[in-house]
Parts: structure tokens; sequence; C-alpha cells
């Protein structure tokens, strides 16, 4: 081990206090609480130290040669140092919430334990300098987050969970299987250390790219592989919730941005590839965001909305090469914008949740009327992802905006595609406005769904916490070149792009954020006001309109899979019987005979002859100790009934997904312990 230890103990903190959290929460749940709060806080305090060398021209790296034997690889430039302080702040900051919101909740050391390994996790991926090492870290965090979905316990959260499971397992597999396909040394080649593609051909490096991006892109949210958001963060808790949105999906951003940067810079075909799957994520999250009735998965559909929006930066990037360097400040300032909107408003959806047990808009209606505090914090969060001037997120949508028509401009004619692409930019900030504006005016202006709440809706340090927060996409919009010169200079050095100095509140944006904010207001009055609403004796409810042939999941994945596994069960069938039947056959043709059966009664020979000498012993009692109260059972039939039973059980087993994935990790851990012991 060398380097600066400090990487390493960023990592191992949060899974140090996740026992220590799980064991003092087995007391009482608040210990379990304040030891998470202790770990984030001594995290971040670390990261704070880490950004501060980073900032300052610094790289501290930390290099563990045979770990594992291929090695670990930790650095802390500047995007990586202040992805993983973001990740900490943000875990602290839904640690503040947790105290309220898991005040009369289940299983509360269970969520510490899992969060916290999920931070070191992501802490992890966020400092990798290898993509071995981000591999690695990103399967722990896959995995480690799956009880977040399933914390409830409820079928809604079961099933949710099902559907999270299988994507990552999927996304995990095909992340593996590209892992094996590139050639090792890239796949441990260090990024601090002038790390090159050079000598590679296009032919060696698409299609292992192609199948990390399934990896990545799933937990990113990506189109078609963004089921699992709209099912999860409703049956999640709302602190997990912010962090699902605000910072897991920002994990699987990073693993395609570092493909896109570090390993197929001059490949078209890719970033063409990641412009268009963020232009149609782009266009499907707001439309899917529209069309949903529910607090929490209208956010969860905007994230997927927003993460098209990076994408689709990533993606021109690529494109504009040389010349990407707004659509590169664009991708990471909306990661950060992103990251901060979607903590305000998950949290906001918490508090809503947490006081009227309920996230219909026609349950929540006017739940915000009277509550100043949160009017203020819920608007900041809005401001912000609508891209309204004045809120950050207008500065990084503008660059976005901008890079696209530079891209436009490049073609000399031949735009015809990107051209329309704009117009769905366009569009999609005009659904952005109109889906919140729905959330806005059903919580805080229309009339209560029932009586007004009586005791306070947020705790005081939840109130600092949420309005320190809720304070910041105002101040970022009003001093964008901060902004803009902050973020960038930490940034260039990972995504390879120096910062431009732009003016961000000129008449060409200023027109941009006016056309969506137009179109918003029309789809909200023409299409939310005129057809999602319908008035019966008076009362107004949102109805949902959503086409049955937009939700992917239930009708093209769970068929096709079940489809899929049937036709495997009947190969595995063929094949596993093949050799008796070929046996059965040869003893026929050659011996003449027919295999020796002995009659049992529905059972085995093993069951016959156990059953059989329990029926001996019972017989021997009955005339002897129990003549008088003798013993009437034929234990044969019982042991029969019973190795039925059994089978029955085992088949169950088999054909379920447990099985397969247990069998699937046992061969992990088996591969994984060879290659420790090797």
């Amino acid at each position: 081990m060398q380097g600066n230890y400090w990487l390493l103990l960023a990592v191992v903190l949060p899974a140090a206090g996740a026992f220590a959290a799980y064991s003092a929460g087995r007391r009482q749940a608040r210990f379990a609480l304040t030891c998470m709060l202790i770990a984030a806080a001594a995290t971040l305090a670390v990261l704070t130290g880490l950004l501060w060398q980073a900032a300052h021209g610094q790289a501290p790296v930390f290099v563990w040669e045979r770990f594992c034997v291929m090695g670990l690889a930790l650095a802390a430039d500047g995007f990586r140092a202040m992805y993983a302080w973001i990740a900490a702040l943000m875990w602290l900051a839904t640690t503040v919430f947790s105290f309220a919101y898991f005040e009369k909740k289940h299983s509360v050391p269970r969520y510490v334990f899992f969060t916290l390994i999920t931070l070191s996790a992501v802490i992890g991926v966020f400092l990798s300098d290898q993509l071995l090492t981000t591999i690695v870290f990103f399967e722990v965090m896959s995995l480690a987050s799956y009880p977040w979905v399933a914390h409830e316990e409820t079928p809604e959260a079961m099933r949710a969970a099902q559907s999270y499971l299988w994507i990552t397992v999927i996304g995990g597999l095909c992340l593996m299987l590209g892992m094996l396909l590139l050639p090792l040394p890239l796949l441990t080649a260090r990024f601090s250390a002038g790390f090159s593609v050079d000598g590679y051909t296009a032919e060696q490096l698409l299609l292992p790219a192609v199948l990390m991006l399934i990896g990545f892109g799933a937990k990113a949210g990506a189109f078609p592989l963004h089921v699992w958001l709209p099912r999860a963060h409703p049956v999640a808790p709302a602190p997990a919730s912010a962090l699902l949105s605000g910072m897991l999906l920002k994990t699987g951003v990073f693993g395609i941005l570092l493909l896109s940067v570090k390993f197929l810079w001059r490949i078209p075909a890719w970033h063409m590839l990641i412009f268009w799957i963020g232009v149609v994520t782009m266009a499907g999250g707001a439309a899917l965001a529209l069309f949903s009735v529910e607090m929490k998965r209208i956010l969860a559909c905007s994230s997927m909305s927003q993460i098209g929006f990076i994408l689709l930066g990533v993606g021109l990037y690529g494109l504009l090469g040389d010349q990407g360097g707004l659509a590169a400040q664009g991708a990471v300032l909306h990661m950060v914008n992103h990251s901060l909107f979607k903590l305000i408003l998950f949290l906001c959806a918490g508090v809503a949740a947490m006081r009227s047990h309920a996230l219909n808009l026609n349950d929540i209606r006017g739940y915000g009327r009277g509550k100043p505090m949160l009017h203020f914090i819920f608007l900041s969060g809005m401001i912000g992802i609508t891209g309204v001037p004045l809120g950050s997120g207008f500065v990084s949508k503008s660059l976005l905006h901008e890079g696209l028509l530079e891209y436009i401009e490049l073609l000399h004619g031949h735009a015809g595609l990107y051209t329309a692409a704009e117009w769905l930019f366009l569009l999609s900030g005009g659904l952005t406005v109109a889906y919140m504006l729905k959330l806005y005016i059903c919580l805080f202006w229309e009339r209560p769904a029932g009586q007004p709440e009586g005791k306070p809706y947020l705790t005081r340090p939840s109130a600092v916490m949420l309005c320190g927060f809720a304070a910041v996409p105002w101040a970022l919009g009003l001093f964008p070149q901060a902004f803009l010169a902050g973020v960038g200079r930490l940034s260039e050095s990972f995504i390879q792009a120096e910062t431009e100095t732009v003016q961000v509140f000129t008449a060409e944006n200023l027109l941009g954020a006016a056309k969506s904010i137009g179109i918003g207001l029309l789809i909200y009055g023409l299409v939310v006001r005129g057809w999602m609403i319908e008035k019966t004796a008076g009362i107004s409810r949102y109805i949902d309109r959503k086409p049955a042939w937009l939700d992917l999941e239930e009708q093209v994945y769970r068929p096709l899979l079940k489809g899929l596994t049937g036709i495997a069960c009947a190969v595995c069938w063929a094949i596993g019987s093949l050799p008796e039947l070929l046996i059965k056959g040869l003893r026929r043709a050659l011996l003449h005979m027919r295999a020796w059966h002995v009659p049992m009664p529905g059972s085995n020979r093993f069951t016959f002859a156990v059953g059989g000498f329990l029926n001996g012993i019972v017989s021997l009692l009955n005339k002897t100790v129990r003549r008088k109260r003798p013993v009437e059972v034929d234990f044969c039939c019982v042991m029969a009934a019973s190795n039925e039973e059994i089978n029955q059980s085992m088949r169950r087993l088999k054909r379920s997904m447990s099985y397969s994935l247990l069998l699937f990790c046992i061969g992990l851990f088996l591969m994984l312990g060879y290659l420790v012991l090797w």
C-alpha cells in the first residue's frame, strides 16, 4: 500500500460505521441514526480535506497493488473529489431528516446499515482511479441499495424491489462481460498516470463498451432500462429516494462519462449513441412524469428526464470534440444541479408523506397551504429544475442548449435530425414546467383534501438544513460566473475540457428559456387542466391517463422474461433428461430388458424402506406397550407425502429468481475466493 491513506479512510469510514450503527441500533433505533450521523459527518470532514487539496492543484492518490490480486487504485482530482464530497454532504443532510422521518418506522438499524455500506461504495466509485476499481464498488453499491427499495416490505415494495434486482443483476452481468472482453491493460491502468488507448482499435473497444453501457445505463435510469425507477422511488423511504435520485443515478452517469472521455473519445458512433439515448430518455421521462398522479413517481420520472439532459450533454461533448467545452460544462453543472434539486424535492415529498401518510395528488392537495417555509423550499427546487432564469438550472440548461446549437451550426445544412433534437430539448423543458406546475399548484394553491395540520411539520434541524439547501439554487443562479468558474476548474482535468467564459444571460438563452416556459404553460392549461382533471359533484380529481403501452415492464419485459425462462427450463430439462433417455434406449435395444421397477406407494425406495422400518416398530409397540391405544398410521404413506411436498418445494425454488441469484452469488464468491487465495 502506498499513497495518501486519507483516500482509503474516506471509503472505509462509512463501512466501519455501518457495523457500529447496526449494533447500537439493536438497543434503540435512534442510536443507529446517531451513529450514521457521526459516520457521515466524519466522512464529509475527510473528503473536505481532499477537496481542499484538489482545489489547490494537488491530486492525492492511493494504490493497493495486490488487493484481490488485481489491485485497488483511488485518486481525488477535482471532479472526483467534488462529487465524493457532494455524496457525503447529501448523506449527512438525509440523515438529519431521517431522525424525524423514521420516528415511527420499522427496521431502522437495517436501513442505517445498508445506507452506510452504500455510501462507502458510492465514494469508492467516484474516487476510483481504474476501471476495475470502479466496477467492484459499483456492484457493491448496486446490491447494498436493494434494501432501500424493499424496506417497507409491502407487496408494492417487494415487486418494485424485484424489478430493481432484475435490472441490477442483468446490468451487472453485462458489465462483467464487458470487463472480461476489454483488454486487461486497460482494465487495470490508472487514469491519473498517463492513461491512453493508443494502439487499440475501435473493434476492440466498442463491444465491451456497449456491454458496460448496459450496466451503467441501467443504474443511471436511461431508456430502455429505466423501468425500475418509477416503481422504486414511490415505495422507498423519502431519504432513500433523495439518495437514489440525487446520487446513485450519477454513479451510472459517471461510468458513462468515464467510457466516453477515457476509452472512446475518438469514436463518433459511440458519442452519437449516447446523444440519442439522452434525447429519448429526456423526452420519455418528461412525458411519464406528466402522466403520473403520485408525487414521488412524478419526481422519479423527472429524474429520468434530467438524466437524459445530462447524457445529451455527454454525447454532444464527444461529437464536438475539442470544441465541446460548453457541452461538457453544461453536463457537469447539470449533474451537480440535479443532485441538489432532487434532494430538496424528495425531502419535501417526505414531509408530505410523513404527515399526511399519502402521496397521491388527490390526497395531498393543499397540504402546503399555510406553510411558508415549505413553500419557499419547494419553490426553490422547482425554479431550479424548470430552468427559469435566476435559478441555477437555467445556467446548466443554457450551456447544453448552446452546445446543441453549436453542433447544428457545424453540420452546415445537414442537421435535420439534430434540429428535431433541439425542438425535443425545448419540448422536454416545457414538459418539466408543466409537471412541476401541476405539483406546485396541487400542493400549495388547491383546497386541502383533509383537515389542517396542527403539529409542526418540520423539526428545527430539518428546517435549518432544508432552508440552507433551498438557498443554494438562488445563489448559484444569481452569480453564475462563480458557479461556472468553480465547478469548471475542478472538472477540467478529469473531463479533459478547458473552462470557457460565457455570458449566461444572453438574448438567445433567455429566448430559449421563454420558449420552454411558454410551451409548459400551454401544456399545463390544455392538457393537465383540460384533460387530466375530472370534476365530479363539484370536486376535481387528477386522473391517471397514462396509456398501457408506456409501461414497458408489464407490456414487454416481464412477458419476455417469462417466455425466455420457460424456453430455458425446457432446454435444460431436455439436456438433463438426455442421458437417462439414452441409457434406457440402449438397455432396451442391447439388453432386451426393461428397467427394474419396484412398486412403491408414490415414493422412492428410500422412503419406502424408512416407512416400512417405522411401520415395523409401530407394529411391535402396538402389540406391547400401546396395546390399549394402538397407533394407526401408515408411515410409508407419511414418508411418501413428505417426500412429494419436499420435491414440490424444491421445484418451486428452482423456478424462482431467488434460487438463480443464490447460485450466481455462490459462484461469484467462489471466484472471488479463488482470486484472493491464488
